[in-house]
């Protein structure tokens, strides 16, 4: 699930992304001054966040070799007319998961939110709904297996929930999440989003659900900008692979119908090689709009990546007084996914390009291990030529100044603080440090 017709979605995201950014700046004053209010209505009518009273989940089934976990949130829609995403939740499990279904080698799951205004497919049911796929089901409330009610699906503690329900219904040898919805990268307020409980699912928060549930062994992003180091760096040591793109996507995504077919033919294949599956089902020919796709292995070569990041980050804060226009060139000229926000670039193009335009020694040398480095890490990779020369991976790299300098960008610093104290990524690496330096 994406954002082109998921770029449309960036009629949240991309076309009206400033729209989208000032309304959360407005939203977190508003958020501080109803604090009280919205304390007294919780107690009244609140989503469900937790399974403190869960239906009881089926007799385990025969251990499969991998059982697939779709979390898909299509809870959008705050009126009867506005339906973004929701219409794909059926589209989703009727015509691409249940195209193959669960078998003894793969077993797939799925805990669906629609909502409060769904449509009319497959009964127009509300709320979130747990499914075992089967070959030719559908989405209906009948064949739910398990009904939740109005979930919030922007809770942590539902995502605990819902993997928790699915390895003692469907126990496998390796387990496989999918995470559809709304998402860009590793800003908050953005992936996840549950209208109905005005909630999301942020990174930090993400993290801490698959550290409860002690990870799982591939992670795939349907949804926007999620092929980022940042974003990596919060599943390091939860996933062994990721599928996504460092870009927007569309509506359609990943192609359900052929990751499953794939799996199903061969159930041994790694977490590394089901990532490389998803990530090819995103290519040219099923989703118009999504331009790019990569698989990233996330073992101890990634942690080779983040270590020369890291080094390159000190370095080039060492040097910035010496070097600052030769990094604003380098800068300039890395490359740029075209849907996405203008402060992320390429990670590989960033370091090609320092090592082209910094005259330092230690730089370069840094440069060439990033480069050498991510090579091995991305596992596969594809993107039109629109995209420019990216190779998998992006960076969140603003202009400088930092507000309040003159002439700084707001909209591109605006959750700075949030990146320097929540994300385990400016805790691996000195990258934050440097941005902090660059921007003043």
């Amino acid at each position: 699930m994406g954002a082109g017709a998921r770029k449309d979605t960036h009629g949240r995201r991309a076309g009206a992304r400033h729209d989208r950014r000032q309304a959360t700046r407005l939203m977190r004053f508003c958020v501080l001054l109803a604090a009280g209010a919205a304390l007294l209505a919780a107690a009244a009518a609140a989503p469900r966040t937790a399974a403190a009273d869960p239906a009881p989940t089926p007799s385990p089934a025969p251990t499969a070799a991998w059982t697939v976990m779709v979390y898909m949130d299509g809870d959008q829609n705050l009126t009867p007319s506005g339906h973004d995403l929701e219409p794909w939740v059926t589209h989703d499990i009727d015509k691409e998961m249940a195209a193959v279904g669960s078998d003894a080698d793969v077993q797939v799951v799925a805990l669906a939110d629609r909502g409060r205004f769904p449509n009319a497919v497959d009964g127009g049911w509300t709320g979130a709904r747990i499914f075992h796929v089967t070959k030719g089901m559908k989405a209906t409330s009948q064949n739910a297996a398990a009904d939740w009610g109005t979930t919030d699906m922007g809770s942590p503690q539902t995502l605990v929930d819902f993997i928790d329900w699915a390895r003692a219904a469907y126990p496998a040898h390796r387990y496989a999440l999918f995470l559809w919805d709304h998402g860009w990268g590793w800003w908050p307020g953005n992936t996840m989003a549950d209208d109905t409980s005005n909630d999301y699912l942020d990174m930090d928060e993400l993290r801490g659900a698959l550290e409860t549930v002690h990870g799982v062994d591939m992670v795939g992003w349907d949804s926007c900008l999620s092929q980022t180091i940042e974003v990596e760096a919060e599943l390091r040591g939860f996933a062994s692979a990721m599928a996504g793109s460092q870009d927007s996507i569309g509506y359609s995504g990943f192609s359900y119908q052929r990751i499953l077919a794939g799996l199903q033919a061969s159930p041994a294949m790694s977490p590394g090689a089901l990532a490389v599956v998803a990530a090819k089902s995103m290519e040219s020919g099923h989703d118009r709009w999504t331009w790019a796709a990569s698989a990233v292995s996330l073992g101890t070569q990634w942690d080779a990546l983040t270590a020369a990041v890291s080094d390159l980050s000190w370095d080039l804060a060492v040097r910035l007084p010496r070097f600052q226009r030769a990094y604003a060139i380098a800068r300039r000229d890395a490359a740029s996914p075209p849907q996405t926000y203008p402060e992320d670039r390429d990670l590989y193009d960033v370091a090609a390009e320092l090592r082209s335009h910094v005259a330092s020694g230690a730089i370069k040398s840094d440069c060439t291990r990033v480069l050498t480095a991510e090579r091995r890490v991305v596992l596969w990779q594809w993107h039109l030529k629109a995209e420019g020369p990216v190779h998998g991976i992006d960076i969140f790299w603003p202009s400088a100044p930092a507000p309040p300098g003159k002439g700084a960008s707001f909209d591109q610093w605006v959750d700075f603080a949030y990146y320097c104290s929540d994300l385990n990524f400016t805790r691996l690496t000195y990258w934050g440090d440097f941005l902090s330096a660059w921007g003043k």
